[in-house]
């Protein structure tokens, strides 16, 4: 495997991405499964997606690479779902997120409106250029943090080979239906747009954690304390207490009748 991904050898922008993939890859239990299992769903939209562009372009001459790229992601969804399954044990997050059909719905990854006609073909080419050249590079991260795992390294170092493809292709295309002033600004958009929803989600993330901490701090500091006293201050019932009566039984029968 490649040594130059060593995080020593990274540029510092790039570092906190390694760690965080080394966080979730290899030290937290399951969660390498539950990632190939939303891959698989990911890789399937954006295989509509670029079905969608085939009937979609006016330009013939792009319908052939939009279809191969098509191929490749449906490929490379069903290589993730195949992996994702082969790691997860029991019920696991990741044979739950497999199962669900409505998480590509739900995740945002597939909509009524396709993301070619949302864009426009000189926009959706640098979607496609941006998004796969940051695929390639994470792909050929995991393939070295997974180097001991050598059926999941093999596949993604398989994926990012065919990402790099679309970054050719992509790149090539874009300059050719563009004017370079153009095809700059569509890039800095997808970027921007690419950010913004990086930081959206981590804004749900954080509010759905400092939701929590409140909670706990509500439940912990006010409640609980004044749970207590309330119970301390409550008077004590005698309840039901049993007394023996001396008296034959056919007596105290006589009485209650």
């Amino acid at each position: 495997m490649n040594s130059s991904l060593a995080p020593a050898a990274l540029p510092l922008s790039s570092r906190p991405l390694w760690a965080l993939s080394w966080l979730i890859w290899r030290v937290l239990p399951g969660r390498a499964a539950t990632k190939m299992a939303e891959f698989s769903h990911t890789e399937a939209g954006s295989g509509l997606d670029m079905l969608a562009a085939v009937e979609e372009t006016h330009r013939r001459e792009l319908r052939i690479k939009y279809y191969r790229h098509a191929l490749d992601e449906l490929k490379h969804s069903r290589m993730f779902r195949q992996r994702a399954t082969a790691l997860a044990t029991g019920r696991s997050r990741a044979r739950a997120v497999i199962a669900d059909s409505d998480y590509i719905l739900e995740h945002g990854i597939n909509t009524r409106e396709s993301l070619f006609s949302r864009l426009g073909e000189v926009e959706f080419l640098a979607f496609v250029w941006v998004h796969e050249r940051r695929g390639a590079w994470q792909f050929e991260v995991y393939a070295d943090l997974l180097k001991e795992d050598a059926d999941t390294s093999r596949m993604f170092d398989e994926i990012a080979r065919d990402e790099r493809f679309h970054i050719a292709y992509s790149k090539a295309e874009l300059a050719r239906v563009s004017e370079p002033g153009p095809a700059r600004w569509a890039v800095l958009r997808v970027r921007g747009r690419r950010l913004w929803q990086t930081w959206m989600r981590f804004s749900h993330r954080l509010g759905e954690v400092v939701a929590s901490l409140w909670l706990i701090l509500l439940y912990g500091l006010l409640l609980g304390p004044f749970s207590l006293l309330a119970r301390g201050l409550e008077p004590r019932s005698g309840g039901l207490v049993r007394t023996e009566d001396p008296r034959p039984a056919a007596l105290r029968a006589r009485e209650m009748g």
